[in-house]
Formats: C-alpha cells, sequence, structure tokens
C-alpha cells in the first residue's frame, strides 16, 4: 500500500532525484572542498538524471490537466433486507444425551497433601 502511495504522488521522482544530487556531490567532491561541491551542484546545473525526472515529473502533471471525465449514466444497485431466521432444535433430539454420566466415579481421591518433589 505504501508503494502504490509513493507512486501515486509522484514520490519516486524525488527519491531520483535526491540520488542524482547525491551522485553530483560525490563527483564534485573529488575535485574540490565539500562546500563548493555542494553549492555547484544546486547552481542549476543538470545531469542527465536531473533531465530525465524533469521531464517525467513535466508529463505526469500534464496528465493530471486532463479534463476528467464523468460518466453519462448512473448505476443504481438494490439491496432486499433478509429476514433472520432462528431454528431451535428439539430438547429430545437423539444427539442430545439424556443421561449424565459421572466421569470420575472409579477412580479414588486425591492423595491429601499433596506429594511433593524430592530433590537429588
Amino acid at each position: 500500500m505504501l508503494l502504490l502511495c509513493f507512486l501515486g504522488t509522484g514520490t519516486q521522482w524525488d527519491l531520483i532525484q535526491v540520488f542524482a544530487w547525491g551522485r553530483m556531490i560525490a563527483g564534485h567532491t573529488q575535485a574540490m572542498p565539500l562546500a563548493e561541491a555542494v553549492a555547484k551542484t544546486f547552481d542549476g546545473e543538470m545531469c542527465s538524471i536531473c533531465r530525465m525526472v524533469n521531464n517525467a515529473k513535466k508529463q505526469d502533471q500534464s496528465r493530471s490537466n486532463l479534463p476528467e471525465l464523468k460518466p453519462e449514466r448512473k448505476i443504481v444497485l438494490f439491496v432486499e433486507t433478509v429476514h433472520n431466521v432462528v431454528v431451535r432444535a428439539p430438547l429430545s433430539a437423539a444427539w442430545c444425551p439424556v443421561e449424565e454420566t459421572i466421569v470420575s466415579a472409579g477412580r479414588s481421591a486425591p492423595p491429601v497433601p499433596p506429594p511433593r518433589a524430592e530433590l537429588a
């Protein structure tokens, strides 16, 4: 979703432009100090990547200035309400056990006090 938001707003061109500026600064610092390299990078000189980004941004802006197409017809959706139906099972159903069985009928009472673990 984040990638689609970036692509929809044109952020990819900004990221490519930052990459181009970094590349220009790195190239200029090989021949001059950092402050001069940064100044020369932003003085208006455009590299090939900067020109490509500039052209792409202009194309994106020209696409967004197109007149908006409006549909001639409307689509109407009808939704029919569904009534809730509750079905009760009979109390004497065959799958419902009638007699309650006591699970602990054959077991002995637990030892009191509980056994302790011996440390070896």
